[in-house]
């Protein structure tokens, strides 16, 4: 199981470092750190006979272990103390963007590289010959990092390329070289995720001449993908072998604080054969396991210097090694097939969840968690039953000094969770509702701890399983209690490498019309999280937003409706109030009222409702706005008006304009322009009346006729309209005095 993401670590972990995260999944990155790592050592209490020996010993012990945590972060093996996500989120936004990558970047994604000198030899060939490489490999073989190694040196030698960028698309967009504009640039394609049209290769091959003055372009494409697009291109490709796995191993291991000699490690049998068929950054979770469990080794004063050298123990620790890199996923079958009491299970479960809590903490929430799963506990009165000693050391779990429960092993918390979603599926409504229990039942900084673990598992679990069930259950259940969290784990899903097209993807099947109606907290989250994640793809979240906008006038009683339609406008103003979203937007807009597609003009009538109600103190902030002008917002209005149904959104926007002709008359000429033009131009083939009818429907749903109370100025203004569209309706009748109609 590979992803961007760390593995989340214990609820009172060490701070994180002010470092980058860890790098995709197929750039061979550094050892992906459990975050239920060790705990830093506890101090043993000084008694008068401590010596001069014991004394070193300890230094020697507290500095490893501040080489260990340095080494993590020289790793990129990030911590988490509740702004990582974040971190991550920006990183992977960032990359989906195109945003030029800074040496900074590149020299930390590439720490831990292992170059393979064939393959080097290779692109750069087709790269001197051809200016385009096509790299193909099985997801984690290190695609990214090669290309990034490659392109990097010709930077560092004073090459014609003078920055590297990813080309920013949308999934499943069509790809043309000629759109690479800047010259003396690398760029990265990466469709990874996708499966080229037919004819990508021959396109590729033959429009490589478009590419600018003294650009390079590297192509990532998985095996398979590539051989039903390869035609007339085969030429161009490379299928990555990459470096032997020993060598891979042996770079991860090679500034690691390890007492044992990190050779040892890279040539004990199991190890081997455990990374023989590896892809590469499946390897830095070996890498980790056999640097955490010397860790946890040193920290119980098992590690010494007569133990090193002792062969019984040394292939212990391999086989430990072995079990964590493996996820643990065989000794826990043994655990479970031998501890089928659920008192044990339920703790194990509610301990690899609050790591890091305190003992009374995991002991309450094994008991609800009993009862979450629908089971009847038995009563604990007084002393009866199993008592936190007994559960913990049953859980392979170390009570410490002060109350907080660990694991004994690297890994152990992450597999447990991995282990029970696996087996019991049918159950994980149920445990994720507890999971949310247990986030909002904690003080603000635990609660936030615990929910930065939570997510990262969950989109674990979503890139390995390839199954969206857990992030949607997850992120309904905190939608009501923790929205924040929410609305994390949704962006993260959705910019991460591993989940992110089958996150994006699952979202476009939640916000459709056949989907199961959502909540109306979760529609609200998932509304900011498309706002967040449109930042690397606007045109496919601004058509979420606007699908999402649908569901604002479902709702019966209306309390749904209000909070849902807040959230669009808040996601869309705050699109709209960004110089680099606006034009796009516009664009995007102008696209959809000309297409033939329903759906895309319905997302655009939305869109637009909604925009329209932005508000200045001198009227609708789009008449003032420098990328609108009368035709466009009349091409705008013309799309909104509800010829088909009524659009709630639509009316709310159009009653503010016409209040806005009362209070700004200053305005009237403009707004009456756009209206009677939205209906009727004179360049239009024919007359539409259902136009007329839908601003005629807008108009008394503004400004009713009797009995309903009547506002003099109001009725003024709608009658005023009314025979301004009336006289520009070829088929109505003349004024009974034969003159020319008038308003």
């Amino acid at each position: 199981m590979t992803s961007i993401i760390p593995s989340p670590q214990p609820l009172d972990d060490l701070p994180a470092p002010d470092r980058d995260p860890q790098p995709p999944d197929d750039a061979q990155p550094s050892p992906a750190a459990s975050r239920n790592g060790p705990p830093p050592p506890q101090p043993a209490p000084a008694t008068p006979a401590d010596d001069a020996a014991g004394a070193n010993d300890s230094e020697h012990h507290e500095q490893t272990t501040k080489d260990y945590w340095a080494w993590r972060v020289s790793q990129r093996v990030g911590t988490n103390n509740g702004v990582v996500i974040g971190t991550l989120i920006e990183q992977g936004i960032r990359r989906l963007r195109g945003t030029t990558l800074t040496p900074k970047d590149i020299t930390t994604h590439l720490r831990a590289y292992v170059r393979n000198p064939d393959d080097d030899l290779t692109i750069n060939k087709i790269l001197t010959e051809k200016r385009v490489v096509v790299l193909t490999g099985a997801d984690g073989s290190g695609r990214f990092s090669t290309a990034l190694d490659v392109l990097h040196r010709r930077l560092d030698d004073n090459g014609t390329v003078r920055q590297i960028r990813q080309v920013r698309r949308e999934s499943g967009d069509p790809f043309e070289v000629g759109g690479l504009h800047e010259p003396d640039t690398g760029w990265i394609l990466d469709l990874r995720a996708e499966t080229p049209p037919a004819g990508f290769g021959a396109d590729l091959a033959a429009d490589a001449a478009e590419l600018t003055q003294g650009s390079l372009l590297v192509v990532l494409v998985g095996t398979n993908a590539w051989e039903s697009c390869a035609t007339a291109a085969t030429d161009l490709a490379h299928a990555l072998a990459g470096p032997p796995r020993d060598r891979i191993l042996r770079s991860y291991l090679q500034h690691a604080p390890l007492t044992i000699d990190s050779s040892r490690w890279s040539e004990a049998p199991a190890i081997r054969r455990g990374i023989a068929s590896l892809v590469p950054t499946r390897i830095a979770g070996w890498a980790d396991a056999i640097v955490n469990t010397e860790e946890v080794e040193r920290d119980e004063g098992r590690l010494t210097s007569d133990q090193v050298n002792d062969d019984t123990y040394f292939n212990g620790l391999v086989q430990k090694v072995v079990k964590a890199a493996e996820d643990w996923r065989g000794e826990l079958l043994d655990w479970h097939t031998n501890h089928q009491d659920s008192d044990y299970r339920n703790y194990l479960l509610a301990a690899a969840v609050l790591e890091g809590a305190r003992s009374e903490k995991i002991y309450e929430a094994s008991t609800n968690l009993a009862k979450a799963l629908k089971e009847a506990p038995q009563p604990r009165p007084g002393q009866q039953g199993l008592g936190v000693v007994a559960l913990t050391k049953e859980a392979n779990a170390e009570l410490q000094r002060d109350g907080t429960i660990r694991f004994q092993y690297h890994n152990y918390a992450e597999a447990v969770v991995d282990y029970f979603l696996d087996d019991r599926p049918h159950l994980l409504e149920e445990f994720t509702r507890w999971t949310a229990e247990q986030v909002t039942g904690l003080d603000h900084d635990l609660a936030q701890r615990l929910a930065q673990r939570v997510i990262h598992w969950a989109v674990h679990y979503t890139a390995r399983h390839r199954r969206t069930h857990l992030l949607k259950s997850l992120a309904d259940q905190w939608s009501t209690t923790y929205p924040k969290a929410a609305c994390d784990l949704l962006v993260l899903a959705a910019v991460d490498e591993r989940s992110g097209d089958l996150a994006r993807n699952a979202y476009r099947r939640w916000t459709s019309p056949e989907a199961a109606p959502l909540s109306a907290d979760f529609t609200a989250v998932l509304i900011r999280a498309c706002c967040r994640i449109a930042e690397a793809h606007p045109v496919s979240m601004l058509s979420r937003i606007a699908e999402l906008a649908s569901f604002a006038h479902q709702d019966s009683d209306g309390k749904d409706s209000l909070r849902v339609t807040q959230a669009v406008s808040e996601a869309l103003n705050t699109l709209w109030d960004d110089s680099q979203q606006r034009a796009g937007i516009h664009h995007q807009l102008t696209t959809w009222t000309s297409d033939p597609d329903g759906s895309h003009r319905a997302a655009a009538q939305g869109t637009f409702a909604h925009l329209a109600q932005r508000r200045t103190s001198n009227g609708p902030a789009l008449l003032t706005d420098p990328l609108t002008d009368t035709a466009w917002l009349t091409d705008m209005w013309r799309n909104a008006l509800p010829t088909t149904g009524w659009s709630t959104p639509v009316a709310d926007s159009f009653a503010y304009w016409m209040e806005s002709v009362l209070s700004h008359p200053e305005l009237r000429e403009n707004i009456e322009q756009i209206v009677c033009g939205a209906v009727h131009r004179t360049t239009d083939p024919y007359y539409s009346a259902n136009r007329r009818i839908a601003v005629q429907n807008l108009l008394y749903s503004w400004a009713p006729a009797p009995p309903a109370p009547q506002d003099t100025d109001a009725t003024q203004q709608r009658d005023r309209i009314l025979n301004l569209l009336m006289a520009q309706d070829p088929a109505a009748p003349p004024p009974a005095d034969g003159h020319a109609r008038h308003p």
